[in-house]
């Protein structure tokens, strides 16, 4: 194998070059990040030409995940993986040739393999076409979310994920005298129950009962937990039937979902910071979900001004600006709607600025420091989309993916 040991060399030389010519580490790790999944994109190239011709039989291996964990430090599920990989992609032409290409990470081909099965794959093979090129312009995280429900959609004899008759739950006690919580449920009383605890979580934070928590201790897990214990002291308080806290869920259902016989996999009716749901499930929802908020609109559809009569924003311009930027404006943050509040562009002291749903961009707590007390700053641009200025007054490249907002418009079909 020497002369695989003088190709890497030579190799690894080229990549300190490329490095030493980058502006700084950030750079750096974009530029390694690029390169990793070229290489990552020729390798899955030479596994499926290499396993389609057998050719590891010539060293005495009787598979190829078999020959690959024998000569790298692969495992075996993931050599099994990427022979998998590499056998689908033959399969599935369009995207393979965008992986050719550069033009999709292997990473996304991965999301697109999952969603094949005997049900689903004459039509895969129908919207490859179309589902490559929508996958382009999403994050990997938002792909698999569009991908897991055209899947769904497609594959209407696989297993329901709303059928709430499938829901199960069990609270049982280890040797160690501990008790285990587990459970399954369909999206919309799942949705419901994080809502809950997400509410009562938040109410517990302002209330200071985690401030004891600190480091590693102060963890989601460990915080869900003290809701749910919350969530049993309340039901069985002197009046149950009063919750303490009014968890907010809401559903968008775009105008096509109720107008058009096909229902489109990449603009689907959605729970907020919950993912995707079908038309037939909102009705349940809202009877499983309880009240029903509406909004006050002008004749152009936009939620009522306040102007400078009211500093804080009302309900109906939080949940107008849930729907509309689904979580922190902030290029590339991912927290959820409910982690933000809404923050004056136009400061309300510094600059009169109105209580405007216009001037009232929704931020997380972490990007409202940001901009309040440490000098940063952004600025809507013409798109819509807002930009990130550091306090010396030089902008923030845009991410490659924005992170939240609803999906992108697409010309009708």
């Amino acid at each position: 194998m020497a002369y695989g040991t003088n190709m890497c060399s030579t190799v690894a030389a080229a990549v300190e070059a490329v490095l030493a010519a980058a502006g700084g580490a950030d750079e750096e790790i974009l530029v390694l990040d690029e390169l990793i999944a070229q290489a990552e994109a020729r390798l899955v190239e030479r596994v499926g030409a290499f396993d389609a011709s057998e050719a590891w039989r010539a060293d005495g291996a009787y598979s190829f995940a078999c020959w690959m964990r024998a000569r790298t430090d692969m495992t075996r599920t993931g050599s099994l993986r990427l022979g998998k990989l590499a056998g689908l992609l033959r399969k599935m032409p369009l995207t393979e040739a965008a992986v050719r290409e550069g033009k999709l990470s292997v990473t996304k081909a991965r999301l697109l393999a999952a969603v094949i099965n005997e049900r689903t794959e004459e039509l895969f093979l129908e919207q490859e076409a179309f589902l490559v090129d929508q996958i382009q312009g999403l994050s990997s995280d938002d792909a698999k979310v569009a991908l897991a429900y055209w899947k769904r959609l497609a594959d209407q004899s696989g297993p329901d994920p709303s059928d709430p008759t499938k829901n199960w739950a069990r609270v049982s006690q280890g040797f160690d005298g501990r008790w285990h919580l587990e459970g399954n449920l369909d999206q919309v009383s799942g949705a419901v129950l994080k809502a809950t605890l997400d509410a009562i979580t938040d109410k517990l934070h302002r209330e200071g009962r985690f401030g004891g928590l600190e480091g590693s201790g102060n963890t989601a897990s460990r915080r869900t937990a003290e809701a749910v214990i919350e969530m049993c002291h309340r039901s069985t308080g002197k009046n149950p039937d009063q919750p303490t806290v009014n968890p907010d869920i809401i559903v968008v259902v775009p105008l096509h979902a109720l107008t058009e016989e096909v229902p489109d996999p990449f603009d689907p009716p959605v729970i907020i910071d919950a993912g995707p749901i079908e038309l037939r499930d909102v009705l349940r929802f809202m009877l499983i979900g309880g009240s029903v908020s509406t909004l006050t609109v002008d004749d152009a559809g936009r939620p009522l001004n306040l102007g400078r009569k009211r500093r804080l924003a009302n309900r109906a311009q939080w949940i107008a600006r849930t729907v509309t930027d689904r979580g922190c404006v902030i290029p590339g943050c991912d927290r959820p709607a409910m982690w933000t509040k809404l923050h004056h562009q136009k400061w309300w002291k510094r600059d009169n600025g109105p209580t405007d749903i216009a001037n009232l961009p929704a931020v997380c707590d972490f990007h409202h420091h940001l901009i309040h007390d440490k000098g940063w700053d952004i600025e809507r641009l013409d798109d819509g989309t807002w930009r990130l200025i550091r306090p010396d007054g030089t902008r923030v490249d845009p991410p490659r993916y924005p992170g939240n907002g609803p999906p992108p418009r697409r010309p009708p079909r």
